[in-house]
């Protein structure tokens, strides 16, 4: 993660560009250049966000200006596009696209009002937060319970199914506590080092994850059931455990093979 916007030419074009249109009053880099991840394949995902009054005009006129124009054509300008206040409003963007915003990175900022659009988009605020690891916990609980439930019964399909689908909803969790959207699962790498305040050793984390995708190894759940309880516990969520009377206590104690 040696990328250096500074030095790279494309961007510096870029950003000149936006500060000359009057209509643009933000310059917002997304991808994995956003986050310093580039690649052989890495190309420039950049939103230019104008004034709602522009983005009208440009919904009215059907003309929308192209951005980009600027650079070489050996440069791909297809992930170049307007975004508009009115866009940028969490209510109002669909929820795969969250982890995209919450890695933007400001190149331009005409008078602050960018910088207070992605505020709350790149953190979930506390109560959301909150109500949202409680429900992500919730569906571990669940995901982890079906799943012993299976592996109980012989259907190791299940299991191993049920197992998998868990770890989505662990990762939401566990970013969640961090008042933190689930990255991509192509991005995951460069995103685990936010939740160091959870206690995992180095490389630990990515081992129960791998070994829970991979085997549904319903011993191993169990025990990272025990660590996921703890943590939880401290982070005062015990009563979403305690909903399910007594049946994850269960789960915990069940023998298999």
């Amino acid at each position: 993660m040696d990328y250096t916007m500074a030095t790279d030419l494309v961007i510096q074009a870029l950003i000149a560009e936006a500060m000359a249109d009057p209509d643009v009053i933000g310059l917002v880099l997304t991808g994995s250049r956003a986050i310093g991840a580039t690649g052989p394949d890495s190309d420039y995902d950049v939103v230019f966000v104008v004034t709602d009054e522009a983005m009208a005009r440009y919904e009215e006129t059907k003309t929308f200006p192209p951005r980009g124009i600027t650079l070489p054509s050996s440069i791909s300008r297809k992930d170049m596009w307007n975004e508009a206040p009115r866009s940028l409003q969490l209510e109002t963007i669909v929820a795969w696209m969250l982890p995209t915003w919450a890695e933007a990175r400001i190149l331009y900022d005409r008078a602050g009002e960018t910088e207070r659009l992605f505020a709350p988009l790149r953190f979930m605020s506390a109560d959301r937060a909150k109500s949202a690891a409680a429900g992500f916990y919730d569906d571990y609980l669940n995901g982890f319970f079906r799943s012993l439930k299976c592996w109980r019964r012989g259907n190791t399909l299940g299991g191993h199914l049920e197992a998998a689908q868990s770890a989505d909803s662990l990762l939401n969790l566990l970013f969640a506590l961090e008042q933190r959207w689930r990255p991509y699962s192509s991005r995951l790498i460069f995103h685990l080092h936010h939740l160091a305040g959870q206690c995992w050793q180095s490389g630990e984390l990515d081992a129960f994850l791998l070994d829970l995708i991979s085997t549904g190894n319903p011993t191993r759940q169990q025990a990272l059931m025990r660590r996921i309880a703890t943590l939880l516990r401290e982070r005062g969520y015990d009563h979403v455990y305690d909903d399910w009377e007594g049946q994850i206590d269960q789960a915990l104690e069940w023998r298999f093979a």
